[in-house]
Protein backbone atom coordinates (compact mmCIF):
# COMPACT_ATOMS: atom_id res chain seq x y z
CA UNK A 1 0.00 0.00 0.00
CA UNK A 2 1.63 3.90 -1.11
CA UNK A 3 2.29 5.56 2.34
CA UNK A 4 0.34 8.57 2.77
CA UNK A 5 0.66 11.27 5.54
CA UNK A 6 -3.16 12.67 5.08
CA UNK A 7 -5.43 11.57 8.03
CA UNK A 8 -8.30 9.19 6.73
CA UNK A 9 -9.25 5.88 6.33
CA UNK A 10 -7.26 3.66 3.79
CA UNK A 11 -7.57 0.30 2.53
CA UNK A 12 -5.98 -2.61 0.17
CA UNK A 13 -7.84 -4.91 -1.35
CA UNK A 14 -6.75 -8.53 -2.72
CA UNK A 15 -8.90 -10.28 -4.84
CA UNK A 16 -8.30 -14.04 -5.37
CA UNK A 17 -10.15 -16.08 -7.65
CA UNK A 18 -11.17 -19.93 -7.54
CA UNK A 19 -8.38 -22.03 -8.18
CA UNK A 20 -5.59 -19.76 -8.24
CA UNK A 21 -6.55 -16.72 -9.46
CA UNK A 22 -7.78 -18.42 -12.36
CA UNK A 23 -4.71 -19.72 -13.71
CA UNK A 24 -4.76 -23.51 -12.83
CA UNK A 25 -2.76 -26.13 -13.26
CA UNK A 26 -3.05 -29.18 -15.98
CA UNK A 27 -1.67 -32.32 -16.88
CA UNK A 28 -1.48 -34.05 -20.22
CA UNK A 29 -0.68 -37.92 -20.64
CA UNK A 30 0.21 -38.79 -23.66
CA UNK A 31 0.90 -42.68 -24.68
CA UNK A 32 4.92 -42.50 -25.92
CA UNK A 33 7.72 -44.87 -26.29
CA UNK A 34 10.13 -43.22 -23.41
CA UNK A 35 9.04 -41.78 -20.53
CA UNK A 36 9.62 -38.18 -20.04
CA UNK A 37 7.50 -35.09 -17.83
CA UNK A 38 8.37 -31.52 -18.32
CA UNK A 39 6.06 -28.59 -16.59
CA UNK A 40 5.77 -25.52 -19.00
CA UNK A 41 4.70 -22.17 -18.33
CA UNK A 42 3.93 -21.24 -21.91
CA UNK A 43 2.86 -22.46 -25.35
CA UNK A 44 6.38 -20.57 -26.50
CA UNK A 45 8.43 -22.36 -24.45
CA UNK A 46 6.66 -26.29 -25.30
CA UNK A 47 7.01 -25.12 -29.09
CA UNK A 48 11.20 -24.67 -28.33
CA UNK A 49 10.94 -28.50 -26.85
CA UNK A 50 8.34 -29.97 -28.55
CA UNK A 51 8.98 -28.88 -32.38
CA UNK A 52 8.45 -32.66 -33.48
CA UNK A 53 5.41 -33.35 -31.57
CA UNK A 54 2.29 -31.79 -33.75
CA UNK A 55 -0.44 -33.39 -31.14
CA UNK A 56 1.00 -32.60 -28.19
CA UNK A 57 1.82 -28.93 -29.48
CA UNK A 58 -2.05 -28.61 -30.58
CA UNK A 59 -3.10 -29.85 -26.94
CA UNK A 60 -0.92 -27.13 -25.03
CA UNK A 61 -1.61 -24.70 -27.42
CA UNK A 62 -5.71 -24.96 -26.30
CA UNK A 63 -4.85 -25.71 -23.02
CA UNK A 64 -3.07 -21.93 -22.63
CA UNK A 65 -5.39 -20.33 -24.87
CA UNK A 66 -7.86 -21.28 -23.03
CA UNK A 67 -5.86 -19.73 -20.10
CA UNK A 68 -3.97 -22.09 -18.17
CA UNK A 69 -1.18 -21.72 -16.29
CA UNK A 70 0.94 -24.00 -16.19
CA UNK A 71 0.73 -27.65 -18.57
CA UNK A 72 2.74 -30.76 -16.86
CA UNK A 73 3.25 -33.06 -20.07
CA UNK A 74 3.78 -36.49 -19.53
CA UNK A 75 4.95 -39.05 -22.47
CA UNK A 76 4.84 -42.89 -21.39
CA UNK A 77 4.49 -45.68 -22.67
CA UNK A 78 1.81 -47.19 -20.50
CA UNK A 79 -1.26 -45.39 -18.19
CA UNK A 80 0.76 -47.02 -14.49
CA UNK A 81 4.34 -45.26 -15.40
CA UNK A 82 2.26 -41.89 -16.65
CA UNK A 83 0.44 -41.49 -13.18
CA UNK A 84 3.55 -42.55 -11.43
CA UNK A 85 5.50 -39.89 -12.77
CA UNK A 86 2.74 -36.91 -12.53
CA UNK A 87 2.26 -38.17 -8.77
CA UNK A 88 5.61 -35.94 -8.82
CA UNK A 89 3.62 -32.51 -9.87
CA UNK A 90 1.36 -30.06 -7.47
CA UNK A 91 -0.96 -27.98 -8.37
CA UNK A 92 -3.19 -29.71 -11.08
CA UNK A 93 -6.54 -29.01 -11.24
CA UNK A 94 -7.93 -31.03 -14.22
CA UNK A 95 -5.81 -34.11 -16.02
CA UNK A 96 -6.44 -34.97 -19.76
CA UNK A 97 -5.47 -38.67 -20.91
CA UNK A 98 -4.72 -39.28 -24.14
CA UNK A 99 -4.64 -42.97 -23.02
CA UNK A 100 -8.73 -43.78 -23.94
CA UNK A 101 -8.74 -48.19 -23.35
CA UNK A 102 -11.39 -48.19 -20.56
CA UNK A 103 -8.41 -49.89 -18.03
CA UNK A 104 -6.47 -46.93 -18.45
CA UNK A 105 -9.55 -44.96 -17.39
CA UNK A 106 -10.48 -47.09 -14.95
CA UNK A 107 -6.50 -46.45 -13.05
CA UNK A 108 -7.01 -42.40 -14.10
CA UNK A 109 -10.49 -42.16 -12.13
CA UNK A 110 -9.03 -44.18 -9.24
CA UNK A 111 -5.85 -42.01 -9.20
CA UNK A 112 -8.17 -38.47 -9.10
CA UNK A 113 -9.98 -40.20 -6.30
CA UNK A 114 -6.73 -40.58 -4.59
CA UNK A 115 -5.52 -37.36 -4.68
CA UNK A 116 -8.83 -35.87 -3.49
CA UNK A 117 -8.50 -37.93 -0.68
CA UNK A 118 -4.84 -36.64 -0.54
CA UNK A 119 -5.82 -32.91 -0.28
CA UNK A 120 -5.05 -32.71 -4.06
CA UNK A 121 -8.56 -32.51 -5.76
CA UNK A 122 -8.76 -32.77 -9.26
CA UNK A 123 -11.14 -34.16 -12.12
CA UNK A 124 -9.67 -36.02 -14.74
CA UNK A 125 -10.72 -35.78 -18.60
CA UNK A 126 -10.35 -37.76 -21.71
CA UNK A 127 -12.34 -37.57 -25.06
CA UNK A 128 -14.29 -40.17 -26.74
CA UNK A 129 -14.56 -39.73 -30.57
CA UNK A 130 -16.67 -42.56 -30.82
CA UNK A 131 -21.08 -42.02 -28.93
CA UNK A 132 -21.09 -45.54 -28.82
CA UNK A 133 -17.76 -46.16 -26.52
CA UNK A 134 -18.12 -43.01 -24.70
CA UNK A 135 -21.50 -43.70 -23.25
CA UNK A 136 -20.31 -47.68 -22.57
CA UNK A 137 -16.99 -45.96 -21.05
CA UNK A 138 -19.53 -43.65 -19.13
CA UNK A 139 -21.64 -45.95 -17.82
CA UNK A 140 -18.49 -47.93 -16.28
CA UNK A 141 -16.63 -45.35 -15.00
CA UNK A 142 -19.34 -44.16 -12.72
CA UNK A 143 -17.26 -41.20 -11.25
CA UNK A 144 -17.76 -37.34 -10.12
CA UNK A 145 -13.98 -37.58 -10.94
CA UNK A 146 -13.79 -38.45 -14.53
CA UNK A 147 -15.04 -36.30 -16.98
CA UNK A 148 -15.61 -37.49 -20.87
CA UNK A 149 -16.21 -35.47 -24.10
CA UNK A 150 -17.44 -36.37 -27.57
CA UNK A 151 -17.02 -36.01 -30.33
CA UNK A 152 -13.82 -35.55 -32.48
CA UNK A 153 -13.37 -31.48 -32.68
CA UNK A 154 -10.92 -29.10 -34.87
CA UNK A 155 -8.66 -26.29 -33.39
CA UNK A 156 -9.92 -22.71 -34.47
CA UNK A 157 -7.23 -22.79 -36.49
CA UNK A 158 -7.99 -26.33 -38.69
CA UNK A 159 -6.36 -29.46 -38.97
CA UNK A 160 -7.89 -33.19 -38.17
CA UNK A 161 -11.02 -33.51 -35.88
CA UNK A 162 -9.95 -35.09 -32.89
CA UNK A 163 -11.74 -35.73 -29.44
CA UNK A 164 -8.63 -34.89 -26.96
CA UNK A 165 -8.82 -31.16 -28.70
CA UNK A 166 -12.53 -30.92 -26.68
CA UNK A 167 -10.61 -32.10 -24.10
CA UNK A 168 -8.33 -30.06 -23.36
CA UNK A 169 -10.83 -26.86 -24.23
CA UNK A 170 -12.39 -28.48 -21.49
CA UNK A 171 -9.73 -28.87 -19.07
CA UNK A 172 -8.74 -24.97 -19.29
CA UNK A 173 -12.48 -23.81 -18.72
CA UNK A 174 -12.34 -26.37 -15.40
CA UNK A 175 -9.12 -25.33 -14.15
CA UNK A 176 -9.25 -21.33 -14.97
CA UNK A 177 -12.64 -20.88 -13.55
CA UNK A 178 -13.08 -17.47 -11.99
CA UNK A 179 -15.85 -18.69 -9.87
CA UNK A 180 -16.68 -22.62 -9.55
CA UNK A 181 -20.71 -21.39 -10.48
CA UNK A 182 -19.60 -20.55 -13.07
CA UNK A 183 -22.43 -22.53 -15.53
CA UNK A 184 -20.55 -24.82 -18.11
CA UNK A 185 -24.16 -25.47 -19.58
CA UNK A 186 -24.04 -23.69 -22.79
CA UNK A 187 -20.37 -22.16 -22.79
CA UNK A 188 -18.88 -20.79 -25.85
CA UNK A 189 -15.28 -22.43 -26.53
CA UNK A 190 -13.30 -19.78 -28.91
CA UNK A 191 -10.37 -21.95 -29.12
CA UNK A 192 -12.44 -24.84 -30.80
CA UNK A 193 -13.66 -24.77 -34.41
CA UNK A 194 -15.92 -27.80 -36.14
CA UNK A 195 -17.62 -30.54 -34.60
CA UNK A 196 -17.98 -34.11 -35.96
CA UNK A 197 -21.78 -33.77 -36.43
CA UNK A 198 -24.08 -36.22 -33.75
CA UNK A 199 -28.07 -36.81 -34.41
CA UNK A 200 -30.44 -36.01 -31.71
CA UNK A 201 -30.52 -39.22 -30.26
CA UNK A 202 -26.96 -39.64 -30.02
CA UNK A 203 -27.00 -35.92 -28.34
CA UNK A 204 -29.54 -37.31 -25.55
CA UNK A 205 -28.00 -40.95 -24.77
CA UNK A 206 -24.85 -39.16 -24.77
CA UNK A 207 -26.31 -36.75 -21.96
CA UNK A 208 -28.37 -39.25 -20.38
CA UNK A 209 -25.07 -41.14 -19.83
CA UNK A 210 -23.34 -38.25 -18.37
CA UNK A 211 -20.89 -37.34 -21.20
CA UNK A 212 -20.15 -33.59 -22.17
CA UNK A 213 -21.07 -33.23 -25.73
CA UNK A 214 -19.81 -30.40 -28.22
CA UNK A 215 -21.61 -29.41 -31.36
CA UNK A 216 -21.73 -26.55 -33.83
CA UNK A 217 -23.86 -23.60 -33.21
CA UNK A 218 -24.49 -20.40 -35.58
CA UNK A 219 -20.28 -21.00 -36.21
CA UNK A 220 -19.47 -21.44 -32.90
CA UNK A 221 -18.55 -24.89 -30.36
CA UNK A 222 -20.48 -25.03 -27.53
CA UNK A 223 -20.58 -26.95 -24.69
CA UNK A 224 -24.23 -28.37 -24.23
CA UNK A 225 -23.96 -29.33 -20.57
CA UNK A 226 -20.75 -29.51 -17.96
CA UNK A 227 -21.37 -33.30 -16.79
CA UNK A 228 -19.33 -35.88 -14.80
CA UNK A 229 -19.95 -39.78 -15.12
CA UNK A 230 -21.24 -40.22 -11.80
CA UNK A 231 -24.36 -41.98 -12.37
CA UNK A 232 -28.04 -41.59 -10.98
CA UNK A 233 -28.76 -45.23 -11.68
CA UNK A 234 -25.89 -46.41 -9.37
CA UNK A 235 -26.49 -46.76 -5.54
CA UNK A 236 -26.09 -43.36 -3.23
CA UNK A 237 -24.79 -41.92 -6.99
CA UNK A 238 -25.70 -38.85 -9.17
CA UNK A 239 -25.22 -36.52 -6.76
CA UNK A 240 -22.30 -35.21 -8.56
CA UNK A 241 -23.36 -35.83 -11.89
CA UNK A 242 -23.01 -32.00 -12.43
CA UNK A 243 -19.78 -30.82 -13.28
CA UNK A 244 -19.79 -27.33 -11.38
CA UNK A 245 -21.42 -29.47 -7.85
CA UNK A 246 -18.20 -31.11 -8.27
CA UNK A 247 -15.81 -27.54 -8.46
CA UNK A 248 -17.89 -26.55 -5.87
CA UNK A 249 -17.50 -29.03 -3.16
CA UNK A 250 -13.66 -28.55 -3.79
CA UNK A 251 -13.90 -24.65 -3.76
CA UNK A 252 -15.58 -24.89 -0.40
CA UNK A 253 -13.49 -27.68 1.47
CA UNK A 254 -10.25 -26.71 -0.01
CA UNK A 255 -11.27 -23.15 1.91
CA UNK A 256 -11.68 -24.59 4.94
CA UNK A 257 -8.64 -26.72 4.57
CA UNK A 258 -6.61 -23.54 4.26
CA UNK A 259 -8.47 -21.98 7.25
CA UNK A 260 -7.41 -24.97 9.20
CA UNK A 261 -4.01 -24.63 7.93
CA UNK A 262 -3.50 -21.11 9.08
CA UNK A 263 -4.83 -22.78 12.81
CA UNK A 264 -1.85 -24.84 13.04
CA UNK A 265 0.93 -22.04 12.10
CA UNK A 266 3.08 -19.69 14.49
CA UNK A 267 2.68 -19.04 17.59
CA UNK A 268 -0.09 -19.49 20.69
CA UNK A 269 -2.80 -22.22 21.21
CA UNK A 270 -5.19 -23.02 18.93
CA UNK A 271 -8.23 -23.75 20.70
CA UNK A 272 -11.54 -25.96 19.47
CA UNK A 273 -13.45 -23.43 19.93
CA UNK A 274 -11.32 -20.59 18.13
CA UNK A 275 -11.35 -23.77 15.48
CA UNK A 276 -15.33 -24.04 15.11
CA UNK A 277 -15.91 -20.25 14.85
CA UNK A 278 -12.73 -19.91 11.96
CA UNK A 279 -14.28 -22.71 9.52
CA UNK A 280 -17.91 -21.33 10.58
CA UNK A 281 -16.79 -17.78 8.93
CA UNK A 282 -15.62 -19.59 5.94
CA UNK A 283 -18.54 -21.79 5.37
CA UNK A 284 -20.82 -17.96 6.18
CA UNK A 285 -18.11 -16.55 3.52
CA UNK A 286 -18.95 -19.24 1.00
CA UNK A 287 -22.37 -18.64 1.51
CA UNK A 288 -22.39 -15.36 1.04
CA UNK A 289 -21.25 -15.71 -2.59
CA UNK A 290 -23.84 -18.07 -3.22
CA UNK A 291 -21.34 -20.79 -3.66
CA UNK A 292 -23.31 -22.68 -0.88
CA UNK A 293 -26.98 -22.65 0.35
CA UNK A 294 -27.16 -23.50 3.56
CA UNK A 295 -24.74 -25.23 6.27
CA UNK A 296 -24.62 -26.67 9.41
CA UNK A 297 -22.78 -25.60 12.50
CA UNK A 298 -19.26 -27.12 12.71
CA UNK A 299 -18.45 -29.99 14.85
CA UNK A 300 -14.92 -30.02 16.52
CA UNK A 301 -13.76 -32.41 19.13
CA UNK A 302 -10.89 -33.92 20.28
CA UNK A 303 -9.67 -37.13 19.65
CA UNK A 304 -9.64 -39.52 22.56
CA UNK A 305 -6.80 -41.71 21.36
CA UNK A 306 -4.70 -38.60 20.33
CA UNK A 307 -5.28 -35.27 22.72
CA UNK A 308 -3.36 -33.12 19.88
CA UNK A 309 -5.56 -34.17 17.37
CA UNK A 310 -8.89 -31.83 15.93
CA UNK A 311 -12.12 -33.78 14.45
CA UNK A 312 -13.83 -31.49 12.74
CA UNK A 313 -16.86 -32.47 10.81
CA UNK A 314 -18.79 -29.57 8.20
CA UNK A 315 -22.05 -30.10 6.91
CA UNK A 316 -23.79 -27.82 3.93
CA UNK A 317 -25.92 -27.90 0.66
CA UNK A 318 -24.45 -27.21 -2.09
CA UNK A 319 -26.04 -24.25 -4.68
CA UNK A 320 -27.00 -26.39 -7.33
CA UNK A 321 -27.05 -24.66 -10.69
CA UNK A 322 -30.07 -24.79 -12.70
CA UNK A 323 -29.98 -26.00 -16.28
CA UNK A 324 -33.62 -26.18 -17.56
CA UNK A 325 -36.51 -23.70 -16.60
CA UNK A 326 -39.65 -25.39 -17.40
CA UNK A 327 -42.61 -23.40 -18.97
CA UNK A 328 -46.24 -24.10 -18.31
CA UNK A 329 -48.87 -21.43 -20.31
CA UNK A 330 -52.29 -22.12 -19.17
CA UNK A 331 -54.04 -20.00 -22.48
CA UNK A 332 -57.60 -19.31 -22.94
CA UNK A 333 -59.16 -17.80 -25.61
Amino acid sequence: MKDNLRPGIYAQIEISGYHGGGRGGIALLLPGGALSADRFESYGQASEMLSGSPTALRCLDLMFGGGAGSVCLVTAPDMSAALGELSGFGGIKAIVSGFVQLDDLTLLRDFAHQSAEDSRACVAIAGIGNPQAAIHFANTLCSGRMVLSCPAVTPKDGGQAKAIYGACALAAAVACLSNPTQNFNGMDFSTLGEVNKLSEDEIQALLAAGVCVFEGVAGRVELIRGLTTDSPTQAGGGSLRALNTVLIVDYVVGGVRETLRQKLRGRGRATIEGIRDQVAVELADKKDEGVIASFETPRCRVDKGDPGVCLVEISFEVAHLLSQIRLTAFVRV
